[in-house]
């Protein structure tokens, strides 16, 4: 009687060796090993649940705290079976930087509190009364369920406080310290669904146990071996046979026996946590992987293989063009090189283009900025004179308020020397008024001028244009008449044949075609100047209306203004020459009064 190792202390199967039905122990042992690993994974989940630290009695989060000053200070926080913890946040959990701790062996309730912020909740303790608050009403839920399992705490190791490999071993040393007497399973199994965040489902199976008295364990143990000799195989009946009937050498058997022993040691050093378990499908399908590899390998050498007839083929092709058109015959000129130098004087042409835009546009923005800047400068001049004029007309006034003054005060010889100032003032008036409307007239015959200037610079900008739309017109007709001649040249290339008369009079074709298209291209050149002068030209008469009109604005503005203010300045005299008239009335009516 011989024991397998490593199949686990609730179960030991005697082999018989010595009979030479080897075979047949292949199938049992395949047999033993699937309900074996079934069983075993069962007691470990059962026995690390029921002896285990809570690995669910824990809960994270973020939540704000009501500190003493009586603000509000948002932290993480984090549930053990006896106090809750609170930190800066998850990376200061890692670093073990607690900012505090709230102390949850005494506390007597956890009721729902009305805050101003989110949802508030308080926790009732001996050494005081916490408030704190959660983002919705879900998430207080959940804290205050979760915190109200501390008011009558369970006995249960704080799983924070284990290290990984204390939470992943500590059932492997449980069991070692137990009898393999001392337990069994009972008929009453309570199964609980426990659901984990995410992908992470799960279901726990909680059994209880109890001692056994040894007579009742031995009958358990032969009962269970009597059924797994009598229970069939997993496989297919006609898959035993063939199995039972092909023999096996001692090196098969030897390496067999070290296959088993190295999956039942790879399958005790699983950790033991249900979010970390390992399929046992990707342990026994590790020779199906491995023939999949060395299939993929091969398809990876193979598709390398054709990658390199590919280029291969592709280089043979390139060579033959290669020499396709290095058979041309001497003095013709390739298609690409024609192809290309087309090309180039498209680009060209585009890019001249391009650049007379900007120019355009540059010059456009030229004369935005300097229209700009002389009308804020007029603007900042309309306003110093009519600051002045205001000034003046103030000091005028005041004059004329003194003049009135005087005028009242003194006698005859007052008003002789007040209507000896007004006469002089009349005719320094006058004289004025004369002087300016000489210069209006002037002014007049000034943009009479320049409206003729004016026209003519229009006409002739009208003309340039003209000239420049038939240069346009010109340089298309030339550019498809160039179009031509290389659909000709083309045409004629493909067409000769090998003959010595053909060639010859291709050569001559040829030159002659070069020619023409060197000489096509000097006049497009000449063209092309021709067109930027026009444009420059055109540029200048414009620039030169713009000044033009400009200036006929900026002396029809200052003619008004002087009109404007020669008006102003004619009522203002003859409003005072009223009031003098006014006055001398008045002081001739008190003198007749005073003689009669």
């Amino acid at each position: 009687m011989k024991c397998l190792p490593g199949m686990g202390q609730s179960i030991c199967c005697c082999i018989p060796l010595v009979y030479g039905l080897f075979p047949c122990f292949m199938v049992f042992v395949s047999t033993c090993f699937v309900l074996n690993v079934q069983l075993n994974v069962q007691l470990q989940s059962l026995c690390v649940f029921s002896l285990q630290p809570d690995l669910l009695n824990f809960k994270k989060g973020w939540m704000s705290l009501l500190d003493a000053n009586g603000e509000w200070k948002k932290h993480w926080f984090v549930l053990t079976d006896s106090s809750l913890r609170y930190y800066r946040d998850s990376n200061a959990e890692e670093a073990d930087e607690l900012d505090g701790e709230i102390d949850l062996r005494t506390c007597t309730d956890v009721p729902e509190f009305a805050v101003q912020r989110n949802y508030g909740f308080q926790i009732h303790t001996s050494e005081g009364v916490f408030t704190l608050s959660a983002m919705t009403s879900g998430i207080r839920r959940n804290w205050i369920e979760a915190l109200r399992k501390n008011v009558h705490p369970v006995s249960i190791p704080d799983v924070t406080k284990l290290s990984e490999s204390n939470k992943e071993n500590t059932f492997v040393a449980t069991r070692q310290n137990q009898r393999p007497d001392e337990l069994r399973l009972s008929s009453e199994v309570r199964t609980r669904k426990v659901e984990l965040a995410g992908s992470r489902h799960g279901s726990f199976d909680y059994v209880e146990l109890s001692p056994l008295s040894p007579g009742e364990d031995r009958d358990q143990r032969s009962e269970e071996r009597r059924r797994w000799f009598e229970a069939p195989p997993g496989g297919d009946s006609s898959t035993t046979r063939r199995t039972v009937q092909t023999p096996l050498t001692e090196e098969q058997k030897q390496r067999l026996s070290d296959d088993i022993e190295a999956k039942w040691k790879e399958l005790e050093r699983l950790p033991l946590r249900e979010a970390k378990q390992t399929a046992l499908t990707c342990l026994l399908g590790g020779n199906r992987s491995k023939a999949g590899g060395e299939n993929t390998a091969a398809l990876e050498k193979q598709i390398q293989s054709l990658k390199m007839q590919l280029e291969k083929a592709k280089k043979e092709i390139e060579a033959q063009k290669g020499g396709v058109e290095g058979a041309l015959p001497h003095g013709y000129i390739s298609q690409e090189a024609c192809e290309h130098s087309l090309s180039q004087m498209e680009k060209s042409h585009k890019q001249l283009l391009s650049e007379l835009q900007r120019h355009h546009e540059w010059e456009i923005q030229r004369l935005r900025q300097e229209k700009d800047q002389l009308l804020a400068e007029e603007a900042s001049a309309t306003a110093s004179v009519i600051e002045a004029i205001r000034a003046a007309h103030k000091e005028e006034l005041q004059r004329e308020v003194e003049k009135a003054r005087t005028f009242q005060h003194g006698g005859s010889s007052g008003n002789d020397m007040l209507r000896r100032q007004h006469q002089s003032d009349m005719e320094a008036l006058r004289r004025e008024l004369q002087t300016l409307s000489e210069r209006y007239s002037q002014k007049c015959l000034e943009i009479g001028a320049l409206n003729q200037a004016a026209g003519e610079r229009e006409k002739e900008v009208q003309r340039s244009q003209q000239d420049v739309k038939e240069l346009m017109r010109q340089n298309q007709e030339l550019n498809s008449r160039l179009s031509e001649e290389i659909g000709k040249l083309r045409s004629f290339m493909a067409g000769n044949g090998p003959s010595e008369g053909r060639s010859q009079a291709g050569e001559k074709n040829n030159a002659e075609l070069e020619v023409l298209l060197r000489v096509k291209e000097n006049e497009l050149q000449y063209l092309r100047k021709e067109v930027s002068c026009l444009r420059e030209d055109l540029q200048n008469m414009q620039k030169d209306k713009r000044y033009a009109s400009e200036k006929y604005k900026d002396i029809y503005v200052e003619l008004n203004n002087i009109k404007s203010r020669s008006e102003r300045e004619i009522d203002q005299l003859k409003e005072h020459l009223r009031l003098a008239m006014a006055a001398l009335r008045e002081e001739a009516a008190m003198r007749n009064s005073v003689g009669e």
